[in-house]
């Protein structure tokens, strides 16, 4: 019998040369009659005492079972006399792979499951892997097995709402359903559930861990039919016919029923926000203008890079625009948020005050709205811009002119802020056309109309409307109808350089008595007939607008005489 804690070594291991991905130390009680009840598993640290002695010895047991390539789980005691096997599994670390995030935010981005991926099918990569995690650690968090101290048949799981809402929560493994009974927990099968914490805030962490544990102690987990009661016998009857969830990437399969879990769900109370105090430590700043939708979460990313984050509201943003914000960002904070000013000089100004000491990385357009004080303001602080030499990019009617100047298939038009600026082009040219203001994002304010006067009328209406997104100068665009389906082809340009990210195909509908309903988004292939012309035509569409630098989504209607320019997002 080996007296002493028991720890786990990860490795991944290729022509002997083997790596620790990461190490655990298994928190084991005895309780309910049982003398090893899994409670948790904590990171260790690679510079610690145990991990020096540990890690070389259990690469001399690699070496000694004759264990070259692949991953393995090794599971070490470390007794008064020193590290003692208990056993060596010869695959990667169990437990349906639910460590897999938390080992990945602990080592800055790697895990025991890539890296074996990477040693059967990228050896630059995995050569490029360090010799062991990272010390400190990226981040603060552990896995925390839940235990049952009584039995009886599950009314409601109030206990499982309460974890998700804690400002640790990352994810959370359901054992349990209503109807279902529990017992005492004595083993791995009897555990009812577990979850992955994590906090930058060690003390928020383990506040976290004790409300669960506290939950479990006075029996409020779950809510049963007659009042929980301690049992004066261990069971441990192993599953009593339950499935078990399966899962590894939030998804889980309980009883047949497929759930998720997610922080995006609307019914889970949303962690509390980080304190300002925690990003005040690092030393650039990224500038992020009008930041809501998807540029939210382009901040995000560069928040979750370790800079610090400037919102900067443009003039027209709306009060409803500032506040859509995607759950998926809510752990973002701002450094300050400040609105634009009158002046270039005055906004470089309230930049400046805002990012203090710490140097101005870049200033990002975040939505539609941001785009003329995105590209005028980084050109005027001299970080990488697309500039000014084209007055509202956002504009589509001279989107469309750019385009057919520089040779290229462009819609037929006519725009302006009278009827009386586009009555020639009503009278002479084929009818549906569509009636839309200049700048707008999606489908908004967009109308096919069937007639002259349906056409007059949707024009005033527009006109006369407040759009969604803001507007930098009221005006109304009549185009020809393109015929066809419509395209997205995503693209991020750094210096000229265009890279496509992605490219779909919308699925649009008329019901309802609309002509345009989204149904749907599809994925089209690189290597698509219609990609291979779909791409080059948009790189071409991205030079004509002399947009060098960032992230443009532009949509294309692939016609019966090829592809043509809808509008391009800058």
């Amino acid at each position: 019998f080996l007296k002493g804690k028991e720890y786990v070594i990860d490795h991944v291991s290729v022509d002997g040369e083997h790596k620790t991905v990461m190490m655990w130390v298994y928190d084991k009680r005895a309780v309910n009659g049982a003398a090893f009840v899994y409670h948790g598993m904590l990171p260790v640290r690679s510079d610690s005492p145990e991990a020096k002695e540990m890690i070389p010895y259990v690469r001399g047991v690699l070496d000694a079972l004759q264990i070259k390539n692949g991953a393995t789980h090794g599971e070490v005691m470390m007794t008064p006399s020193g590290a003692c096997l208990v056993e060596m599994n010869c695959r990667a670390h169990g437990g349906d792979g639910t460590w897999v995030s938390l080992a990945k935010a602990l080592t800055g981005g790697y895990s025991q499951v890539d890296a074996n991926a990477d040693s059967f099918l990228d050896l630059e990569k995995f050569k490029a892997l360090p010799d062991r995690p990272p010390a400190p650690f990226k981040a603060a968090g552990q896995e925390v097995m839940l235990v049952s101290f009584t039995e009886g048949k599950v009314v409601a799981t109030p206990g499982y709402d309460k974890i998700r809402s804690l400002a640790s929560f990352i994810y959370l493994e359901e054992a349990i359903k209503p109807g279902d009974k529990i017992e005492r927990t004595t083993d791995l099968f009897t555990n009812v559930g577990s979850c992955i914490l994590m906090n930058k805030d060690p003390a928020a962490l383990k506040k976290d861990i004790d409300c669960i544990r506290e939950m479990e102690q006075d029996f409020s987990m779950f809510e049963l039919e007659e009042h929980p009661y301690a049992l004066r016998r261990p069971r441990a009857d192993s599953l009593g016919g339950r499935k078990r969830a399966v899962s590894g990437d939030g998804a889980e399969l309980l009883d047949g029923v497929v759930r998720t879990h997610s922080a995006d769900r609307l019914d889970i109370p949303l962690p509390a926000r980080k304190s300002s105090a925690d990003l005040k430590e690092g030393t650039s700043v990224v500038v992020v203008v009008d930041p809501y939708s998807t540029g939210c979460c382009v901040g995000h990313e560069a928040f979750k890079r370790g800079f610090k984050i400037v919102a900067l509201w443009s003039k027209e943003i709306s009060d409803e625009m500032k506040a859509h914000r995607p759950l998926s960002c809510n752990d973002l904070e701002y450094l300050a948020e400040i609105t634009e000013a009158e002046t270039l000089e005055a906004t470089e100004a309230l930049v400046k005050e805002a990012c203090g000491t710490s140097k101005l990385m870049a200033i990002i357009c975040g939505g539609e709205t941001g785009v003329p004080c995105a590209d005028a303001l980084s050109e005027h602080m001299k970080v990488r811009t697309n500039g000014t030499q084209i007055p509202q990019r956002r504009d589509k009617k001279i989107q469309q002119e750019l385009v057919k100047a520089s040779g290229l298939r462009s819609v037929r038009q006519a725009g302006g802020t009278k009827i009386s600026d586009v009555e020639e082009f009503l009278k002479s040219e084929s009818m549906p056309v569509v009636v839309k203001p200049v700048e707008s994002a999606g489908s908004d304010g967009v109308k096919l109309c069937h007639s002259i006067e349906e056409a007059t009328e949707h024009f005033h209406v527009l006109m006369n409307a407040q759009q969604r997104v803001g507007s930098q100068g009221a005006a109304v665009l009549c185009q020809e109808f393109l015929r066809g389906k419509e395209y997205v082809i995503d693209h991020v340009s750094l210096d000229g350089v265009h890279k496509t990210v992605m490219l779909w195909v919308y699925d649009k509908r008329a019901v309802n008595g609309a002509a345009f309903v989204y149904h749907g988004m599809l994925p089209v292939p690189s290597d698509s007939a219609e990609a291979k012309v779909l791409i080059p035509y948009v790189r071409g569409v991205l030079v004509a607008l002399q947009i060098r630098n960032g992230p443009t989504h532009g949509e294309v209607m692939m016609t019966a005489d090829g592809p043509c320019l809808v509008e391009m997002n800058c």
